[in-house]
């Protein structure tokens, strides 16, 4: 346990400059969306919902056409999230029959398309990243070390809002969520609950003509 109470100090401390100010949706975010993530049966609407949200509000400050949600390409995303997740890959290739790669997951939802492109990432079940946490803590009950709060679980908005920031500041993530190619979005979560620190997150965009 000691080696796991480093390796969470040291994230954190890595990634404090990695997210010094999140992207803000602009509107007021719905009460939904401010719900825990329940890591037995993550709702994928409501993640959808969230990262949708998000998304559009950087286009918007950007001066780009808001994306559409899309079902067919949620179902893709959230199917690649669950199987990143079961296998604890994070990869654009899997070895899933009929699902290897984006263009599979696309023509197994009948998604139509030109162009395609995909975003993933990884996050911490808690809300451990950007900030110093405790090594004092028993089980998962972590806490801030600036402030000793305990660390919460994310919600579906607080989770959608870091990671469409993260992408944001990764040249080429931010080059697909910015596009003006892309008119339609879908996005997934997966979750390994024996990540280490408590969980993992797995998280999926997909984009469409």
């Amino acid at each position: 346990m000691r080696n796991q109470h480093a390796w969470i100090l040291s994230l954190a401390i890595a990634l404090m400059g990695v997210l010094p100010g999140l992207a803000s949706a602009g509107d007021p975010v719905p009460k939904r969306l401010d719900q825990p993530i329940s890591t037995a049966t993550p709702d994928q609407k409501l993640f959808n919902e969230a990262v949708l949200l998000f998304s559009n509000a950087a286009r918007k400050q950007h001066g780009r056409p808001p994306l559409e949600a899309d079902p067919r390409l949620a179902k893709a995303a959230s199917d690649h999230a669950r199987n990143m997740a079961r296998l604890k890959t994070h990869s654009h290739v899997l070895p899933v029959r009929g699902q290897k790669d984006l263009k599979q997951r696309m023509k197994r939802q009948d998604v139509d398309f030109r162009l395609a492109a995909e975003n993933i990432a990884m996050d911490k079940v808690y809300r451990l990243l950007g900030r110093p946490i405790s090594v004092n803590h028993s089980g998962c009950a972590f806490t801030y070390g600036d402030t000793r709060e305990n660390v919460p679980i994310h919600t579906y908005a607080s989770l959608a809002q870091q990671v469409v920031d993260r992408w944001l500041k990764s040249p080429k993530h931010r080059k697909s969520l910015l596009s003006s190619k892309f008119v339609r979005l879908g996005a997934g979560i997966g979750v390994d609950p024996n990540g280490p620190a408590c969980g993992d997150f797995y998280l999926v965009q997909d984009f469409a003509d």
